[in-house]
């Protein structure tokens, strides 16, 4: 906020106001807004709201490679802001680029600043994030995508795939592509992520980089009677012999289909004939 529109609002800002309504009541109006269109219409209505808990409320926020925040495209200088921040629709940070990395730490600037976010679109390239961090960014987010994306307990071990799906309880797009988010897959990742009720109702579901102890056969037996989430898959390239050779029976499989009675997913692995590639491409994009 420029200094002079910050000295312009306190100078008609009456203090020691009286209201109706017990203090108490009045301090958890002011601190508990539900909605960030509640938010506002309290501080329009009344310069108290906004002095005892100030917040600026902001549809999109992001941080680009040339190291500076946005909001409305333009800048905007995180560093002096007063106030908190209430994210509405979208955080996307992306640092890194093909010339030089980025800075992974560009989140730890903004949680300390971060009053509540309700971003819906959700975009992190290149950053290490602790996984309460993250809690506070994703629970409101349909659409996600992560690339390069460090997540850390407390103890800084990286996150399982399954914890990160389990928070984001609202998503209906995810895309992650990083090698860090899945150095905690196992054999039983896939199971467990059947055990969390919105995974199956995701409408998109994109992992790359997936290491061969992924358990295809868990997937495989689900993917026979999904009917709700489209899924791309990409493993690494240093996957088994064995393993590719069932991939590629899976594909042959889905090829040979006439009529779909489940979503069939796009695979990509090293191998894979470009040819059975593309008509996998044009299956996955059939509807049940």
């Amino acid at each position: 906020m420029i200094q002079s529109k910050r000295a312009k609002f306190y100078s008609t800002y009456i203090s020691g106001q009286n209201f109706a309504l017990p203090g108490t009541i009045m301090y958890y109006i002011r601190m508990n807004p539900k909605t960030a269109a509640l938010y506002q219409k309290l501080i329009k209505s009344c310069k108290y709201f906004f002095v005892k808990n100030s917040i600026l409320i902001v549809k999109g926020l992001f941080h680009y490679s040339d190291d500076e925040w946005f909001v409305d495209r333009k800048p905007f200088d995180l560093s002096k802001l007063e106030c908190k921040l209430w994210i509405t629709d979208e955080l996307v940070v992306t640092p890194k680029t093909s010339v030089k990395a980025g800075n992974q730490s560009i989140l730890s600037s903004l949680m300390p600043k971060l009053y509540r976010c309700d971003a819906k679109y959700l975009h992190l390239y290149d950053q290490v994030i602790t996984f309460r961090d993250l809690s506070l960014l994703i629970s409101s987010a349909d659409d996600i995508s992560f690339y390069d994306a460090t997540i850390k307990n407390e103890n800084g071990s990286n996150v399982a795939l399954e914890k990160v799906i389990e928070i984001a309880v609202k998503a209906k797009s995810i895309v992650i592509s990083s090698n860090n988010v899945l150095t905690n897959i196992t054999s039983k990742t896939f199971t467990e992520l059947l055990k969390i009720p919105h995974f199956r109702q995701i409408d998109y579901c994109c992992i790359e980089d997936i290491p061969d102890i992924f358990d295809i056969e868990a997937f495989y037996t689900y993917m026979k009677k999904n009917k709700t989430t489209k899924f791309n898959l990409g493993f690494v390239r240093s996957i088994s012999d064995a393993y590719k050779a069932r991939l590629e029976e899976i594909v042959d499989e889905i090829l040979a289909t006439e009529v779909f009675n489940y979503k069939p997913p796009l695979f990509d692995f090293l191998g894979l004939y470009l040819g059975k590639y593309m008509q996998l491409l044009r299956c996955s994009k059939k509807f049940v």
